[in-house]
């Protein structure tokens, strides 16, 4: 019997509005999953107990926050409480920031849209959970496997007698079956000059007995001539038998061997359940060299396994925190077909955002660089973020020196809140370009971030004004943000970027030193008539080049944006 599809559910009051996402969602992920609606969320957690009985996985849900009864938010926390893994969307166009943060926090919401939404950000961001669903749905092989050798290899630590030591051997030969059906198979140990049939299954005594004498005649034991015998000795038939061997090896000297087999198959085993079986096979030469030589190494694994799975679980938060609020980088180029993202965190998540809107008669691209990196950084990202959209989507503020002004005080006043003297050491600093589209303008206004505008050739480096969002002002009278307006003239270009990239350490082995702002000058100068996709590329190669010509590590996160407004482009229409 064929296995169920995955479900993606839809929950809203409006029945139009289920329609569409029906309908929408349908056209792009149909073939891979089944769509349920629900129209209020007692009746989304009815679907889902339904769904529970007959082991249905709920991949999706997308859920509207204005509903009688059950608001959104509470939906997907309580959905999040049965399912942690299911990835949760909300999707509506009245959602405070409150809400939209407690979902965050409180659902592991994956992303927020806006309601009337677009449809390719729409099927955009669905396509990206869906794939990153069907990711997890791989990576669940791995966590099986991985947790049966993180237990086998606590177990070993204490082993004291050779049968116990057999029937480790044994799980681990268990977990390698499940892995690939496999119909047969054993762990072939070697201590010194002898080979011992340890853990197996479904062999008999002759096969065994046959294994071993096959073993013996080969005085080198490699690979090749190890499977020219094991096919020998066990006569396996069919011309698509699944066989697998692979050597137990630590630090050059082999341990045993790993062999598997499926003579009645059809399948094969591809490459995820091949990595998997070397790294069983690898775990299993670790836990058999210290069982053989003897070490005691429990205690300092248990502090890294520790240190390990708290660093693991902060990133894993962080990380969906900021998938949440990060925008389709399609949906830029739907717009502006050439341009690109260079984006590069230090660490698993950034404290570097980039964020962009279309507005009526205006878009408005930002590049934002919080203080701080990784978890730190990436906590005031979803509140800049969060700014930036009430700001702008909801305030319709569209004038750059406006948008500044509303985005530090909004800053200040929630790190205020949390401040127990009322200093405020944390803030942000980002360039913003507001592109009217109806005038041909560009006008920007940085708070300590500057625009880089090639024309014909010649660099037009405009600074940002030396006052950061939030941060300690000293209390002296702030200076206000200036803004710059150009006229867009075709092929224009312009690039908004982090400090990260001009503070990167390299280039001289013994004398290393920063990028600079010259040097980034002269590149963008160079490239600036190649393809803008190869732009980023290239950028993130120079970059990488001059790192490790000093042999240095990533200081700070890389980002840049790249903008081209060509002649055939909407802006000139």
């Amino acid at each position: 019997m064929s296995r169920k599809k995955p479900v993606i559910l839809c929950v809203d009051d409006e029945k139009i509005i289920l329609d569409a996402l029906e309908e929408q969602i349908s056209s792009r992920l149909g073939d891979d999953f089944d769509i349920e609606l629900a129209e209020s969320g007692e009746e989304g957690l009815e679907i889902i107990e339904e769904l529970d009985e007959d082991e249905i996985d709920l991949a999706i849900v997308i859920s509207d926050h204005l509903m009688p009864g059950m608001k959104g938010d509470e939906f997907l926390i309580k959905v999040h409480e049965i399912h942690p893994d299911t990835i949760k969307i909300l999707l509506t166009g009245q959602a405070s920031i409150d809400a939209v943060q407690k979902a965050i926090n409180e659902a592991r919401l994956y992303r927020y849209l806006s309601k009337p939404w677009e449809k390719n950000d729409l099927l955009l961001t669905i396509e990206e959970a869906a794939k990153f669903y069907n990711q997890y749905q791989e990576l669940r092989k791995y966590n099986t496997l991985l947790r049966k050798l993180n237990e086998a290899t606590q177990e070993l630590s204490g082993l004291a007698t050779a049968q116990e030591l057999k029937e480790l051997l044994e799980k681990m030969l268990d977990s390698a079956k499940e892995t690939v059906s496999a119909e047969r198979g054993f762990l072939l140990l070697q201590e010194g000059s002898d080979l011992k049939l340890e853990a197996f299954f479904s062999l008999n005594a002759e096969e065994r007995e046959k294994i071993i004498k096959a073993y013996m005649k080969d005085p080198n034991r490699t690979v090749k001539t190890i499977m020219n015998y094991i096919m020998d000795a066990l006569e396996a038939s069919g011309e698509k038998d699944i066989r697998f061997v692979t050597p137990i090896y630590r630090k050059g000297k082999t341990l045993g061997y790993l062999y598997l087999d499926n003579p009645y198959s059809r399948e094969v085993i591809d490459n995820v359940q091949k990595e998997i079986l070397r790294m069983l096979a690898a775990n299993a030469a670790i836990a058999l060299e210290n069982y053989f030589l003897y070490k005691n190494v429990e205690e300092e694994r248990r502090k890294v396994v520790e240190s390990l799975k708290t660093i693991e679980e902060s990133l894993k938060y962080a990380r969906r925190i900021q998938y949440a609020i990060l925008p389709n980088q399609g949906l830029l180029k739907n717009d502006f077909p050439e341009s690109f993202i260079f984006y590069k965190p230090l660490h698993v998540v950034s404290g570097d955002f980039y964020w962009f809107t279309e507005e009526e008669d205006f878009y408005v691209i930002a590049a934002v660089d919080c203080t701080g990196h990784g978890v730190p950084g990436a906590f005031m990202s979803v509140l800049g973020s969060n700014l930036l959209n009430h700001i702008v989507k909801q305030l319709k503020i569209t004038d750059p020196q406006a948008i500044l002004n509303s985005l530090d005080k909004s800053v200040r006043e929630a790190l205020q809140r949390e401040s127990e003297d009322g200093t405020i050491q944390d803030g942000m600093e980002l360039a913003l370009v507001v592109i009217d589209k109806q005038q041909r303008k560009l006008h920007f206004s940085g708070a300590g971030r500057p625009l880089a505008l090639i024309r014909n050739n010649e660099l037009i480096y405009t600074k940002g004004t030396f006052r950061p969002i939030g941060g300690q002002h000293l209390g002296e009278k702030q200076q206000d943000y200036e803004v710059h307006t150009f006229d867009i003239l075709p092929n224009d270009i312009i690039y908004l970027y982090s400090d990260g990239i001009i503070d990167q350490f390299g280039g001289n082995p013994t004398r290393p030193k920063k990028f600079s702002k010259r040097r980034f000058r002269e590149l963008i100068l160079n490239i600036n008539s190649k393809p803008m996709e190869e732009q980023g590329k290239i950028i993130a190669q120079e970059i990488e080049k001059w790192r490790k010509e000093a042999n240095e590590d990533q200081t700070d996160d890389l980002m840049v944006v790249g903008v081209k407004f060509t002649e055939d482009s909407w802006v000139f229409m």
